[in-house]
Order: C-alpha cells, then structure tokens, then sequence
C-alpha cells in the first residue's frame, strides 16, 4: 500500500472527518523548491498546534494560494499534518491542518520556534548589558561619555521592550551599539559609508531602518559619523583668503564652510576673539547679536580630529583668545577642555563663558548626575590643569549633584 492510500479517517460528525497519513511521522523532509520552503518557514514561526485554512492562505499572499494547497497537500500525504476536511457538493475540502510533531519539522528547515527566538533574544540583549555594564564601569576616560552612555544605555532599553522586532534585525542592532561605542573610543571620523565599513564590513550594509533607527537615537554628528563632508559653522566677520582667491562671511547670519578648505586657507583676519558654542541652538541665536570683533564657531560635542586640525590652523594664522560655552554637565567640562587645549599649545588665553557656578544656580534644569556623570567628575576633579573656573563648576556639579545645558542660558 502506498502512502498516498494509507489514510486514517476519523468521522467527526456528519460530513466532517479528520485524515491523515497511516505513516509515522517522517525522520526526514522532502527537498522542496525554494517557493514552498519559504512559505512553510513562513507557516512554522508560530508555535501554534493548529492553522485554519483561511490563515494559512492569507500567509501564502493572493499569488500564492495555489502554491499553498499544493504545499498543504504535499505535507498531508508525507504524513507531516492532519486535515480537517468537510464534505462540500459531494467533494471533501480542508478546514484546517494540525501539525503533528511541530518541534521536529521546526528543526529539519531550520526555524526557531516563538519560544526558542524569545530565548535567544533574551540571550543577545543580556550579553550587550553585560558589555555596558563593564564598559560604564571601566576606567577609561573616552569611555566615560555620559552622553554616549545614556545614549547607548536608552537604545539598549528600546530594543529589550520591542518584541515585534526581528531576531536579525534585533543582532545587527546590538553590534551597532558595540560599533558605536569602539568608533567614539577610537576617535573614529568618517561618513556614513565609512562607519558602515567599520562595523559591519561592507559600506552599504548599514540600511536605510537602521540608519533612521541610529539618526533617533544617537546624535550622529556628534560620533562624527556625517552624512556629508564635515564642515565648520561659523559666524561673525571673518576674513579668510586663499592665495588670491578671499571671503568676508561678515553679512550673512552663519555659514558652513568644508573642513578641508579650511586647512587650506592661507590667511586669516578680522576677530579679536574666538567663541567656541557647544549647542547648535545658542550657536545660531548668538550668530544674530554678536559683539564687533568676535567669530563665533559652532564646538560639535566632542570634535573630530579633523574639526580641531581645521581650528588649529585657523590659529594659527589668526592667533586670538578663545571664549569656550558649554553644557555646565560634566561632558561639557570635558569637551570644553578638549578644545581649550589648541590655545593651551600655542600659549594663547582661553577660558569659559557662561557655563558656570552662576549660570548652573541661576539655571531652571534641575537634572540629576547619573552615575556615569559623577565617574567623569572624579576623573576632571583629578586633572591638575583643569581651569578654576572650571573646577569650581565641577565641585558645584558634584555637591549640588545636577547639571544643566546651556541652551537654557546661551
């Protein structure tokens, strides 16, 4: 007797019975095309012991219900499903199928079933805490970005809650925070196709979701992950020449001006002082009021390498005095004396504007220190050439336990 004879027929009322195959269930499965190996892993990711007829259908999509009886019947006589079957004008037609051993078709076409995915999901997101963990609470000084942090530490609470997402997309995910976090450590600078590269191995892997997924929940500029060639926003009357070749940005409110070109200048003339602003807000609200004499200059976050060579150069055709705003937090002490330290190198006066002991009293945030924040004011209270005015800052942060952002004040 051959399979396709060998049924089991269980009468289930009138013109109702259940069928399936009299053979046991298979130890091995079919070699299936490509379409019906789809559409069957597309049928197994449910831990669900039955599928009416009508969901299984709606799964093979309207060009594929052929492909899905063919499919349904193929599985039947192989003996991997029952059939609930109704007699219609003489004809028997399907209801539904029960699997008959679920874990073990799961396992020859290689899908994880709802409760293995959960498992493995749970196991990537508790690896990448782990990583935070220790990276937040190692003694690094790059490491210790509060901002990145807290960054890193939202992005990883919005990948555990969000159960409709992908297991692969869920992995790609977490080996972008990792990436994130080795770029900023490593003082990464590049495009997006750059930063791509480095994380994934291959310039477009990064797609257009992650991308916006990274955009929402990093400030990618300030990773100096641009999407465009880097650039200077400046403000104020500036002279800048390039041999013959010269510009005044003096009458317009702000402008964006190539790193690159910059480095190429060959001379530099007009303000008596650099202002250094942190927050792109206060940047372009002070670009419409500033003092004669003055250039204002947008400080992305932490700056790239190639931001600080740019200003460097500035420098040193036009060495003046530098005023430096930022974040009265932590970072913004931080960064603040990461720019300060071009004037520091060429003896030139620097120091902070705005950001400090008045301005965090005076301020309406009152956001608190996390702990991130306080290891970064335990490394800058350590420094014996942080500023005074500085530090002052800083024991302020550190007894008052809060910080503030200048946009508030700037």
């Amino acid at each position: 007797m051959t399979t396709a004879d060998a049924w089991l027929d269980v009468p289930r009322g009138r013109g109702l019975r259940d069928r399936c195959s009299a053979q046991p269930v298979p130890d091995k499965l079919r070699m299936l095309d490509a379409d019906h190996a789809a559409l069957l892993a597309r049928w197994l990711r449910s831990d669900r012991a039955t599928a009416r007829r009508a969901t299984l259908l709606q799964e093979a999509g309207a060009s594929g219900i052929e492909r899905a009886e063919a499919l349904c019947e193929l599985l039947l006589r192989d003996g991997w499903i029952g059939r609930r079957e109704r007699l219609v004008g003489g004809s028997w037609q399907w209801d539904s199928v029960t699997w008959r051993d679920l874990p073990r078709l799961q396992a020859l076409l290689g899908v994880a079933s709802p409760r293995q995915r959960a498992e493995e999901r749970q196991s990537l997101v508790a690896k990448t805490t782990q990583w935070l963990q220790a990276r937040s609470e190692g003694t690094d000084l790059r490491a210790l970005d509060p901002d990145l942090l807290d960054e890193l530490t939202q992005a990883l609470d919005q990948l555990r809650e969000d159960k409709t997402l992908r297991l692969d997309l869920l992995a790609t995910r977490l080996r972008l925070l990792q990436a994130l976090a080795d770029w900023h450590d490593d003082a990464g600078e590049g495009g997006r196709r750059d930063f791509a590269l480095r994380a994934l191995g291959d310039t477009k892997a990064i797609g257009d979701a992650d991308w916006r997924w990274l955009a929402a929940n990093f400030d990618l500029e300030r990773l100096r992950i641009a999407p465009f060639a880097p650039v200077a926003w400046l403000a104020g009357d500036l002279h800048l020449a390039w041999g013959e070749q010269q510009l005044r940005t003096g009458h317009l409110h702000f402008m964006a001006l190539p790193l690159a070109d910059l480095r190429r200048a060959t001379a530099a003339a007009g303000p008596t002082r650099w202002w250094l602003i942190e927050n792109r807000t206060s940047f372009e609200r002070q670009a419409q009021a500033l003092a004669r004499g003055t250039v204002a200059i947008w400080l992305p976050g932490r700056p790239t390498s190639a931001w600080l060579a740019a200003m460097d150069h500035l420098l040193a055709l036009h060495p003046r005095p530098a005023w430096i705003s930022a974040d009265a937090d932590p970072a913004g002490v931080d960064i603040a004396c990461t720019a300060g330290a071009l004037w520091t190198a060429r003896d030139l006066q620097w120091g902070p504007h705005r950001m400090g002991t008045e301005q965090l009293a005076a301020a309406a945030q009152h956001w608190p220190l996390n702990e991130h924040d306080h290891r970064l004011l335990a490394q800058l209270l350590g420094r014996r050439d942080l500023p005074p005015a500085l530090r002052a800052l800083c024991e302020a942060m550190a007894r008052e336990g809060r910080k503030a952002e200048q946009e508030g004040w700037v």
